[in-house]
């Protein structure tokens, strides 16, 4: 029997029950997980990193290799929400391919700021996700390569309120990141501190990664927005999306609006709505009922302009319409991320070295053989 764990309380348990003593929690409706040492074919699982409601993601090795693997629920709406999703990942993969993979190891290796696919099974394989049976029950899985850093929801637990440059720059390039799909009108409807990972630079600064793309979903697609509504996280979820089945028009702005909470919860300290312990159905009416404006209370943030972005950001009405409008208001205020300065690899430092002693005995070797040729023969003296 799969462990199974409760991704409001994070709870684990192995025999299949779970129960908690906060009233509210829904701890029976645990996800099952795979627990260190299971094998999703050649894939050894090692490490849960975090659990969603369509898919979990865990840290794993295939050949001693380090790999990422995230697997599906075994639900057909979240099978076929992860095969999407890795469709979508393919050509950023190829993107990443391109550079010959020797010329790889002596090139700064560039920071991944969305999952790089990697093949799925040992063999090739047309399709980039995988399907095996675990157990009487067939799971569909994508593998990528692994991560640096923390998730942003676990980062919120040890430091709440966050320092607003940071804040700015990591929210901006989240959206920079999803920018191929907000360009084709698609919605991503599941933006949470926990599809965000953060790692710090060398220069102290958070770099930022997108662990997930969401629903890409039109706001025409009844079917999808409906799967996409019963397995949110209503705390970060637009009113309009949580009550789409009363005919309430679904655009772009609603991923504004998510992405607006995540932005309120860093500087603000605390979530606009309680995501944990709280059933679902009490998290839908806090949020769509009685709402009202989100304040920041930080003086330092009232002179720059960014409390009334989040504000627009997170207001019933009259927000940005998309993310990228939202992300260009706070450059505006806040100016582009410092470039990061990667580090070359030591064996391109011993090559270029060795290039350069070569370079010397050459050019001494040709110094020599000029001044041969140059130097009077002993006969023309007399």
């Amino acid at each position: 029997m799969l462990t199974r764990f409760c991704e409001r309380c994070e709870r684990q348990t192995v025999d299949g029950h779970l129960w908690c003593p906060e009233r509210d929690c829904p701890a029976e409706a645990g996800y099952p997980i795979f627990k260190f040492g299971d094998f999703l074919g050649d894939l050894k699982i090692t490490k849960l990193i975090t659990v969603y409601r369509h898919a979990a993601i865990y840290a794993a090795e295939r050949n001693d290799v380090p790999v990422w693997v995230k697997v599906a629920h075994t639900a057909p709406d979240c099978d076929e929400r992860l095969k999407r999703e890795a469709q979508a990942l393919e050509p950023v993969a190829r993107a990443a391919n391109r550079t010959p993979k020797w010329l790889k190891g002596f090139m700064r290796k560039p920071r991944h700021s969305l999952p790089i696919l990697l093949p799925p099974y040992p063999a090739p394989s047309k399709r980039p996700y995988g399907e095996i049976t675990f157990r009487g029950e067939t799971k569909v899985y994508m593998v990528f390569e692994p991560f640096e850093g923390v998730i942003l929801a676990d980062l919120l637990k040890e430091n709440p309120q966050l320092w607003h440059y940071e804040v700015a720059w990591v929210i901006t390039h989240v959206a920079e990141q999803l920018r191929p799909w907000v360009g084709r009108g698609l919605l991503h409807l599941s933006l949470t501190p926990d599809v965000i990972l953060v790692d710090r630079d060398k220069q102290n600064h958070w770099r930022a990664a997108v662990l997930d793309l969401g629903w890409l979903v039109a706001p025409t697609d009844a079917q999808i927005l409906g799967q996409a509504l019963d397995r949110c996280e209503p705390a970060y979820t637009a009113p309009e999306v949580l009550v789409a089945r009363t005919g309430v028009q679904v655009t772009q702005a609603s991923d504004v609006h998510s992405l607006g909470l995540v932005t309120y919860e860093m500087l603000a300290g605390h979530p606009g709505f309680e995501p944990k312990l709280l059933r679902d159905e009490r998290v839908r009416r806090s949020v769509t009922q009685n709402r009202a404006v989100l304040p920041v209370e930080r003086p330092e943030l009232e002179g720059a302009g960014v409390v009334k972005i989040v504000e627009r950001a997170t207001a019933l009405t009259d927000r940005f319409p998309n993310m990228l409008e939202f992300a260009r208001a706070l450059l505006a205020i806040y100016g582009p991320q410092p470039k990061e300065a990667r580090p070359l690899p030591i064996r391109t430092y011993v090559v270029l070295v060795l290039l350069a002693i070569i370079l010397l005995i050459v050019l001494g070797v040709a110094v020599f053989l000029l001044l041969q040729v140059m130097a009077p023969s002993p006969g023309a003296a007399s």
